[in-house]
């Protein structure tokens, strides 16, 4: 069924997204519709009748998220009675079943790790200084217990956001697997990550898990070496392998007498270097053990001569800066040069090297000589090249000057900048030519070129052509512009990557600047694309975020001139490379500069068995520093392996997998397109849950939960978070530019900012906790609120909250914010005076604009999250009921919502459970394990299993005479008396009843005899789908709401006339077929209504799924009337109203108080109305509450439909409408006809003696009864 937003991505088995229902021709010429009720035809698939008979308990297979009541005002008792008393704030669910580990690596020992280091007391762990005895593969059993495996399920234990930050399960080694016992043995999680804590032996183990094995690389988690402490080894005795090359690490073995060492790489033995044990500064034997190579995973080597193919070239920065008329009126020209020469003092410099050379770029090139300081002419001139074709350098010398000789010159120079160009209408860039021109000035030496520019390059090399074109945004062929639009800029960047050239890219354009090209530029050479989309000078918050931002990059120490290796235990071998970089070969990037805001990801693959307990792999990093040194940065991951797949899931790092999706998610949209990026994530997630049910939750074929390891629960949320960024999203609105620009981000950010920037944090300020926004008492950093989900159901209309992805933050302000407290944020008492849009947050005398202030600096501090970024995210003040656009903006970081084109995550879990069920029904179509059969007559043809439950199974069939797709249901009733007593009751009613909107029975497969009866077959309607999926999947329109409740209330008044309750009406017991035909199932709760009283009955089971029951059957316990089904049917219009339950209680109590909180208290009436004494005084022990309006719930709601919805929801049944009443309510108008809404002769007064006995008989009676209403 399609939203009449807009179409959603196909969910499977759906063949085709039609459009919206109309009111069709017949209700548009003002007719009463009468059978042909919808005037649209539907193709949902197939699947719906597995929730016939009462087997699927839908409504409990999804998760939903209570509510509690939020604290009055903010903060507790700063600003007097809640403004909006009355709405609920929900609660955030605990995660279920899996507490975090302790973080560390390795992980705690248990006594199963205890009891294996008794066995290995010979290895003589006891003197930390004495090197342990080597460990061979034959020695170590493969006793050490690792992760266990919590699995949850993600439909019953809603997400929390706090189990996406949940450190990895840790990385369980066997005792003494380090030479010597030191905590810093193994890679932190801040500098390498692995997709898996515990390494599969084989290759066919890691396929059948279909988890990827991959590496996060981030060399470097700080811009500069003071932040980072990495312990440096100087004195150039470096130890490597004689066949690997691998660098002796914590992890080897010391042989013969400590004289040899055995690679744990590949096994070798290799002599230890004479001067190993030399302490060169005190020049006197050393303590081995306290080499920093042999204690801590992550080091730094200096290099000796031999790894240097040059001298240590010095730092380069190459300012190409574009000064055509957009960069002089936007500011850019002249903001540049002040904050260059601003941050002269910042730019890396100890060893008095560091050079500079500025190039300017419109229709010509423009270069500076700048002299040095104390030259008798120390003007800088400017010399003009027009040749854009074979550019050319006019003098050869004073374009490309140090630093340290010409400061003064360099800073008269940057005064006068502006003024040469200020009066410029040229409106022309040769960017192309003027990288062309900047190469040749430093290709000798090497460097960065440093691009600033506002323009579009339109002459020269690599001139570009407007290609941007909103016919084409939202379409399969968006992709084509998300591609590069000129070869030059990868064919340069390759020719820059070998030359040690990097570039950086600072595109500042309002209008299209095809950022998909000249991004090629930093992707292949080390660097790094940042986009201002708008930008402008005037803007004080742009001009200072550019101007941070800007000397932050000038002052990180990059290494230069750099390759990456991997390398791996035996059997292991580095696949495919992610990030931006030059492959240079099949395991070796280069980069021509490093930077230190970056991360990489590394696939790995298993080529042979591997025999070790423990697989090293090891990152090396060679590179020049900005100082001129030659240094090795190692670091060295140690992880477990396993032979079990449980292992394998139970060890999986949900926020490692991510990012290495995210990285093939982009390289999927440049290569195939958008849409195949989208599908192929949600296509893995799929797999992964498909297996793990498979093979590790015993799952079989059919419907049931959606279980995941506790571990991996984030993983959907993540993944749905990924299809809606920015990069990815599915939207007609989003510019070329700002999709490419963001897909450079998914790219490279390092993987907590990369997870923040798909998956925002989202605060809620108006009542953090009184430590929130103050510094620790231990540690003195500021304390921040816990972060709440990102869905607006955390919102509440008086609060105030901050959403930060990492780049941008969102000051968001509720409609009914109180007074007082944007008084004490903003300084202003009147929210309508309230300024929107980009700006700095006031400082006030305050101390709740103290904290408020601490919050948003320290949700921006990089270095607390152990990454190094120079980003420095702009503020947006965003008022819930001012600025569309900027609202709208900020409601995209809402990803658990449903959007025009995206699900919800509850619709999304949904989705996922019905692609896992018909991917495993694809896999096996003879129903899995359980090896489904259907004894049935030749003449159907059984085609795929649509359905299981508790008792039963339903195929789909085709009926070979007729031709008819048909649903055969298989009922086992007969283990459990209860089982017969539904399928008996089932079967009588159905037969009884011939309605269009209650399903039939066709046929009856007829038993041979009574002995060989053991089975039920039911033929019935092939229906499509049931009103559970549709509404988890799609946005109903009025349309589809009012057209489906009239048809479940014109069944109901058959039922109801019949003096039959149904007792479980819900929306997966609503079946729906491609013309939007509903029919009713799943009559096994059904009871007579008969009575000395017309409407009321006494019924003894404890009737109606919980989220669809009314209040009386938990109040009375045995009294109730027809009313009951009214009810439900108000619950199921207030679900397509809003596409999630009204009343997701968790128990008995849980239930009665959502619904109190909603209905509010009952008036003393209806308090009386109730007739038991115990349900009263349990009413009168809780609080008072306010009714909430339903216009409040559903504020874009049409009228009548709220008018209706009141009406069904009525707390005191005798004043809840009828069902005869509700369709002749005016919102049912354009389908209600009297005559065309039948009723149904009042069952005869022994239809239902066999529930009248059901205590007496016994289960083979009742299967006697069973087979005599088959065979009558």
């Amino acid at each position: 069924m399609a939203s009449p937003q807009g179409d959603y991505p196909p969910q499977e088995g759906y063949d085709q997204q039609p459009p919206a229902p109309g009111a069709g021709p017949a209700a548009q010429a003002g007719a009463k519709k009468k059978r042909a009720y919808a005037g649209q035809a539907f193709d949902f698939g197939s699947g719906a009748n597995a929730a016939l008979g009462g087997q699927q308990q839908g409504g409990g297979n999804y998760g939903a998220y209570a509510a509690q009541a939020a604290a009055a005002g903010y903060p507790p008792a700063g600003y007097g009675a809640d403004p909006a008393a009355g709405y609920v704030a929900p609660a955030v669910p605990a995660p279920g079943g899996y507490q975090p580990p302790v973080a560390g690596y390795p992980g705690p020992a248990d006594a199963g790790v205890a009891q294996v280091t008794q066995q290995f007391g010979h290895m003589g762990v006891g003197d930390p200084n004495q090197p342990q005895q080597p460990m061979q593969p034959q020695q170590v059993p493969r006793a050490v217990p690792l992760n266990q495996l919590y699995p949850t399920d993600l439909l019953t234990q809603p997400f929390n956001v706090a189990e996406i930050d949940y450190p990895p399960p840790p990385i369980i080694l066997p005792p003494n697997t380090s030479i010597y016992p030191s905590p810093y043995a193994n890679c932190p999680p801040k500098y390498v990550r692995s997709t898996l804590n515990a390494v599969p032996t084989t290759h066919s183990l890691l396929k059948k898990s279909k988890l990827p094995f991959a590496l996060v690389i981030q060399p470097y988690a700080a811009l500069h070496d003071a932040e980072d402490d990495v312990p440096v080894i100087p004195d150039q005795v470096i130890s490597r392998c004689r066949r690997c090359r691998s660098y002796i690490n914590p992890f080897v073995s010391f042989l013969d007498q400590g004289h040899r060492w055995r690679c744990n790489m590949c096994n070798l033995t290799n002599d230890v270097p004479q001067a190993f044990d030399w302490d060169t500064t005190l020049q006197k034997p050393a303590d081995r053990s306290q080499r920093p190579e042999l204690n801590y995973s992550v080091v730094e080597f200096v290099a000796p001569q031999e790894y240097m193919v040059r001298p240590p070239q010095p730092l380069v920065y190459l300012f190409l800066i574009d000064v055509s008329y957009a960069s002089v009126t936007n500011g850019l020209l002249a903001t540049a040069a002040r904050c260059i020469k601003e941050s002269l003092d910042r730019i890396p410099n100890a060893d008095r090297r560091t050079r500079l050379g500025f190039l300017a770029v419109d229709s010509s090139l423009h270069y500076f000589t700048i002299p040095r300081d104390g030259s008798e002419n120390s003007d800088p001139r400017m010399l003009v090249v027009s040749d854009l074709e074979e550019p050319f350098l006019p003098i050869p010398g004073d374009l490309l000057v140090t630093l340290s000789e010409c400061r003064e010159n360099i800073e008269t120079f940057l005064d006068k900048l502006q003024d040469m160009f200020q009066n410029t209408q040229n409106g022309g860039c040769a960017l192309g030519s003027g990288l062309r021109a900047g190469y040749k000035l430093i290709a000798h030496v090497g460097g960065k070129i440093t691009v600033l520019s506002s323009s579009l390059p339109n002459l020269g090399h690599g001139a570009l052509t407007v290609r941007e074109d909103k016919k084409v945004l939202g379409t399969s062929k968006e992709g084509s512009l998300l591609q590069t639009g000129n070869s030059f800029y990868k064919s340069f960047a390759v020719e820059c990557s070998k030359a040690q050239v990097s570039i950086d890219m600072f595109l500042f354009s309002s209008q299209y600047q095809d950022v998909a090209s000249l991004s090629n530029l930093p992707r292949y050479t080390g660097g790094q694309t940042y986009f201002y989309p708008g930008w402008n000078a005037a803007r004080t918050e742009d001009a200072i975020k550019f101007a941070r931002e800007f000397s932050d990059y000038l002052s990180s120490e990059i290494g230069l001139e750099a390759v990456l290796r991997v390398r791996a235990t035996t059997g292991l071998r580095m696949n495919t490379f992610y990030g931006n970089f030059f492959n240079r070969s099949s395991d070796l990037c280069a980069f021509p500069g490093f930077p230190r805001d970056q991360a990489y990801v590394v696939e790995v693959a298993i080529d042979e068995t591997v025999t070790k307990p423990v697989v090293c792999l090891q990152t090396a990093v060679l590179h020049t520093t900005c100082n001129g040194e030659r240094r090795i940065r190692v670091l060295t991951l140690a992880l477990p392996t396993t032979q079990t797949l449980a292992d394998l899931y139970a060890s999986a790092n949900q926020q490692a997998i991510t990012t290495y999706f995210s990285h093939k998610a982009v390289e999927r949209v440049l290569g195939s397109g958008l849409e195949q990026a989208r599908e192929a994530v949600q296509s893995k997630l799929v797999e992964l849950l498909s297996t793990y049910r498979k093979e590790l939750a015993g799952g079989s074929v059919g419907g049931g939960g959606l279980q995941f390891p506790a571990n991996m629960r984030g993983l959907p949320v993540l993944f749905l978070a990924l299809m809606k960024n920015l990069g990815l999203r599915k939207s007609a609105q989003i510019p070329t530019d700002m999709r490419s620009a963001a897909l450079c981000l998914l790219s490279t950010l390092p993987m907590n900012l990369m997870i923040q920037y798909i998956y925002p944090k989202l605060y809620s300020l108006h009542d953090m906790p009184d430590d929130a926004g103050l510094p620790d008492d231990k540690t003195g950093e500021i304390v921040l609120p816990p972060p709440i989900n990102l869905s607006s159901e955390r919102l509440v209309p008086y609060g105030l909250y901050l959403i930060d992805d990492g780049q941008t933050q969102f000051l968001w302000v509720g409609r009914d914010a109180v007074p007082q407290l944007v008084l004490d944020v903003f300084g202003v008492s009147d929210k309508n005076q309230l300024r929107v849009g980009k700006q700095f947050l006031i400082e006030l005398d305050n101390d709740f604009n103290e904290r408020v202030r601490a919050v948003l600096q320290k949700s921006r501090d990089h270095k607390a999250k152990g990454v190094g970024s120079i980003i420095s995210p702009q503020l947006y003040v965003v008022k819930e009921d001012g600025e569309p656009g900027l609202r709208l903006w900020a409601q995209t970081m809402l990803v658990e919502d449903r959007t025009d084109q995206s699900p919800s995550l509850q619709q999304f879990m949904a989705s996922l459970r019905d692609k896992r069920a018909a991917m495993a029904q694809s896999q096996n179509p003879q129903g899995g394990s359980r090896k489904i059969s259907f004894n049935v007559s030749d003449q159907y043809d059984i085609q795929d299993v649509i359905g299981e439950g508790a008792y039963g199974v339903v195929c789909s069939a085709l009926h070979k005479p007729s031709g008819q797709k048909v649903a055969i249901k298989k009922i086992t009733p007969f283990d459990h008396s209860m089982f017969c007593l539904r399928t008996l009751r089932e079967m009588k009613l159905l037969r009884y009843f011939n309605h269009e909107n209650i399903i039939s029975i066709l046929d009856i497969q007829r038993p041979r005899n009574y002995d060989s009866f053991t089975e039920v077959y039911l033929i019935q309607e092939l229906m499509e789908t049931d009103m559970h999926r549709v509404i988890r999947t799609q946005e109903l329109s009025d349309d589809h709401c009012q057209y489906f409740i009239y048809q479940t209330l014109r069944a109901l008044k058959a039922m109801h006339s019949a003096n039959v309750l149904h007792r479980d009406l819900k929306p997966s017991n609503l079946l729906l077929n491609a013309n939007c035909d509903l029919k009713v199932c799943d009559f096994g709760l059904a009871r007579s209504a008969a009575s000395t009283d017309d409407n009321s009955g006494f019924m003894t089971e404890y009737v109606a799924t919980r989220w669809y029951r009314a209040p009386e059957i938990m109040l009375t316990f045995k009294e109730y009337t027809k009313a009951i089904d009214v009810w439900s049917v108000g619950c199921i219009l207030a679900e397509m109203l809003s596409g999630k339950p009204l009343f997701p209680g968790k128990d008995y109590h849980h239930q009665l108080t959502l619904i109190l909180d909603v209905l509010g208290t009952p008036t003393m009436e209806d308090y009386y109305g109730i007739k038991s004494r115990r349900a009263r005084e349990y009413i009168r022990s809780l609080p008072f509450k306010k009714k909430i309006p339903f216009k409040a719930l559903f504020p874009k709601t049409n009228d009548l439909a709220l008018d209706l919805l009141e009406k069904l929801l009525a707390f005191n049944p005798a004043k809840r409408i009828t069902v005869e009443e509700a369709l002749r309510h005016p919102y049912l108008e354009p389908y209600h006809d009297p005559e065309d809404e039948p009723t149904a002769d009042p069952i005869p007064e022994e239809f239902f003696d066999f529930d009248k006995n059901k205590d007496a008989l016994s289960k083979e009676q009742l299967k006697l009864l069973i087979y005599e209403e088959i065979m009558r």
